[in-house]
């Protein structure tokens, strides 16, 4: 049974961070920690579309949870039905970010060890919660400074690039990520500069946090090329990032703590995180 046809986990706590049906949390905490637990905020992928929510991301949040990592795993109105889109879509990751502090006043969480992760989608929201504090002051986006530092940032199969994800999907079998992009943000870069200039986590580096990228080898939905591009931008950038590559692995292995690939996925968080 692959991820998507499994039954949702139901998480530990369900937090709103806002007053819509889509400004929630999940909450996942390790059982008896012998110290507050870092903490990994977790965007959803289905390319930000209201379709799809965070239920599949359940049993990643659960595996994590099990090696001593709480999570907490963000819902956000997406383009369609619930109303995202530029720029709800940002703010509600943004407001959700910062309500961190807020539920560390009820459950122990080492708020000096917060790292953002996404797959798909997620991880471009990820990275760009790493980049946030250089939006323009003028831009719908911005907000008062970040109240929690970051130590790293995780795309599991990410489309962390907007511009990037839209030049290396050309028009074959990643021609659909170009128009994801396009319905996100509203059109394309040419019609709304600023747009991308404030929500491409390319447009934002050198990020706050040394940055992960973790794809299989296989994946039919993010373009091969986008690690090693990103890695080789952000270093050009001042930023920090490595990517690791995942033979066999697809698009959902990548997430999946059943799959042949977790391990080594696992690994690679370890590595960031040293839990």
């Amino acid at each position: 049974m692959d991820i998507l046809s499994k039954p949702v986990l139901p998480a530990d706590h369900r937090i709103h961070y806002g007053p819509n049906d889509s400004q929630f949390g999940d909450l996942w905490l390790p059982v008896k920690p012998s110290s507050p637990p870092p903490v990994i905020v977790f965007i959803h992928g289905g390319w930000w579309k209201s379709a799809y929510d965070l239920g599949y991301a359940g049993y990643l949040c659960d595996a994590l949870k099990r090696a001593g990592i709480a999570m907490w795993s963000l819902e956000y109105r997406r383009v369609g039905s619930t109303g995202g889109g530029w720029p709800t879509t940002f703010q509600d990751v943004a407001a959700g970010f910062e309500y961190l502090k807020e539920v560390s006043k009820k459950y122990p969480l080492d708020l000096s060890r917060v790292y953002t992760m996404g797959h798909s989608a997620g991880g471009h929201l990820a990275f760009w919660l790493a980049g946030r504090f250089h939006i323009d002051p003028h831009s719908e986006l911005s907000q008062p400074p970040p109240g929690i530092p970051l130590r790293g940032a995780i795309a599991l199969a990410g489309a962390v690039g907007l511009q990037l994800t839209i030049r290396l999907s050309g028009y074959g079998m990643f021609a659909h990520d170009r128009s994801e992009v396009i319905e996100l943000m509203g059109g394309g870069p040419e019609r709304f500069a600023d747009r991308y200039r404030n929500g491409d986590p390319a447009s934002l580096l050198p990020l706050a946090a040394p940055q992960l990228l973790v794809q299989g080898s296989q994946d039919d939905q993010i373009p091969p090329d986008l690690p090693s591009e990103w890695v080789k931008l952000a270093h050009q950038r001042g930023s920090t990032a490595s990517a690791h590559i995942i033979p066999g692995a697809d698009h959902f292995d990548i997430i999946d703590p059943d799959s042949k690939a977790w391990p080594s996925v696992m690994e690679s968080i370890r590595t960031m995180i040293r839990v």
